[in-house]
């Protein structure tokens, strides 16, 4: 008889606990929850040594990205000193409002994220389309002259990545850093240095 009604009591304790704290402990579950998801992320976030801005008025596909990255990462250096070399290739998508089927949505996106990439010099080495090329000429960030680009499809490194017909009218340049915030950063000079480097190893093949 002594058995059933101690689990009778206990079952009243547990109801009682829950009653008044069930809320304490969906909370603290969910915060738990959230900083176990942080904590992962974190330990998986990659450091990138190089970052790659390609500026186009269509939708890459992850196998240009990946091949350019794999190329860019033969000749990439460790700048991180992290024992591991690695380069993003990120895609502005930026679509003239004339394209059928134009998404402001995703003009907007890839709008916001170009300029951050502008501001904070993540990038040093920028692939624009055309199209692009004439609407942003006159950022005083890129290049302002054609002549100061390279065609993707004269790069060695375009052929190596197999030569993605979709991808061969962008222009290649670095980017200028005169009259930023930027120029009088000794991180990002270095940074800028190295990235031409890797610019240039990726347009002449020279290793």
């Amino acid at each position: 008889m002594k058995k059933p009604e101690m689990k009778e009591e206990n079952r009243k304790k547990l109801d009682n606990f829950w009653y008044y704290y069930k809320y304490h402990v969906l909370i603290g579950a969910f915060v738990l929850c959230m900083l176990i998801v942080f904590v992962k992320d974190m330990l998986e976030k990659v450091d990138y040594d190089y970052e790659i801005g390609f500026v186009t008025d269509y939708i890459m596909t992850e196998e240009e990205i990946s091949a350019l990255q794999q190329v860019f990462e033969q000749d990439a250096e460790d700048l991180n000193g992290d024992g591991e070399i690695h380069v993003a290739v990120y895609n502005y998508t930026l679509p003239d409002e004339n394209q059928e089927g134009y998404d402001m949505q995703l003009f907007m996106a890839g709008q916001t994220r170009f300029t951050a990439d502008m501001q904070e010099g993540t990038s040093m080495i920028f692939f624009i389309s055309p199209v692009n090329y004439e609407k942003y000429k006159d950022m005083e960030v890129l290049p302002m002259e054609e002549d100061d680009y390279v065609k993707l499809s004269d790069c060695a490194g375009y052929k190596e990545a197999g030569s993605p017909e979709t991808l061969k009218e962008l222009m290649g340049a670095m980017r200028r850093l005169d009259g930023t915030k930027l120029e009088s950063d000794p991180e990002i000079i270095a940074y800028y240095e190295a990235s031409e480097k890797l610019f240039d190893a990726f347009v002449t093949g020279k290793r």
